[in-house]
């Protein structure tokens, strides 16, 4: 394991929230664009373990959760959830294969907004989109958009927390 303090964790989220309000806004391809704020969480809970995905996908959801124009909380469970199983799936993977951390980027992608569309189905009446339209409209573009993304970002957050020492993590 790697030794990365929550500050740093924090501070990590902090500038994935900032870049998803701010510069991510403005960049979209097929009206998709990645989740920032998903793929540090993949990233702690892939390489440090279900309990660092846990908290870091807390904390990433709840600061997600003040800025949306969503229902207060969805996103504190989905990105909790979605932690928890990246370091469920970085217990069974290669995690330096970039080819694995690209397919569970995109996989942990969807599962995050399909369990997103399936709460807003049942909390909301407002639902324009039938669960085809939305996957291929919506999902599809950005998985393969947030995976392309988290290829440079995992190869600078493992370079950056490869040079400490191999202690545990919390």
């Amino acid at each position: 394991m790697y030794k990365i303090s929550r500050l740093q964790i924090y501070f990590i989220l902090a500038l994935g929230l900032l870049l998803h309000l701010t510069v991510l806004d403005r960049i979209m391809i097929f009206g998709a664009k990645p989740d920032l704020m998903l793929i540090p969480v993949i990233f702690f809970g892939f390489f440090l373990g279900r309990n660092a995905g846990l908290e870091s996908g807390f904390v990433a959801g709840l600061s997600k959760d003040l800025f949306a124009l969503d229902i207060f909380g969805i996103n504190t469970l989905i990105f909790a959830i979605t932690g928890f199983l990246a370091g469920l799936l970085g217990a069974q993977f290669s995690r330096e294969s970039k080819r694995t951390q690209f397919l569970v980027v995109m996989l942990l992608t969807a599962f995050s907004m399909m369990l997103h569309f399936a709460i807003v189905s049942v909390l909301s009446k407002r639902i324009y989109l039938d669960i085809g339209e939305y996957f291929t409209a919506s999902v599809i573009p950005a998985c393969v958009y947030t995976g392309l993304v988290s290829i440079p970002v995992f190869i600078k957050l493992m370079d950056l927390y490869r040079l400490r020492g191999s202690e545990d993590y919390l």
